[in-house]
């Protein structure tokens, strides 16, 4: 059975759309970019159900022993810097 990881993002209402443009894509061209990585898939929400989240980002792997391997992974690291220039407070991540 695969593992999970879901990270809510609550991007600021002022931060460049490119650059969240930019963050999206990279997030849902990991599973290219990491083997392990079977799906991943990043999007802006919808609705208002998610009240201070923005978009969410569904990850995918292998199994749960690689989630450390997938944090500390040059491709995840790269594209976490930027998520914290776009994010107004911290997010919430659940992983099963």
């Amino acid at each position: 059975m695969t593992f999970i990881h879901i990270v809510l993002l609550p991007v600021k209402p002022d931060a460049p759309k490119e650059l969240v443009d930019q963050v999206v894509s990279e997030l849902n061209a990991l599973e290219q970019k990491i083997p392990f990585v079977v799906r991943s898939r990043c999007g802006k929400t919808v609705t208002q159900r998610g009240k201070q989240y923005t978009h969410a980002l569904l990850v995918e792997l292998e199994s749960g022993d690689q989630l450390q391997s997938y944090a500390d992974h040059p491709d995840h690291q790269t594209v976490l810097s930027k998520i914290k220039d776009i994010v107004a407070e911290p997010t919430l991540a659940m992983d099963f």
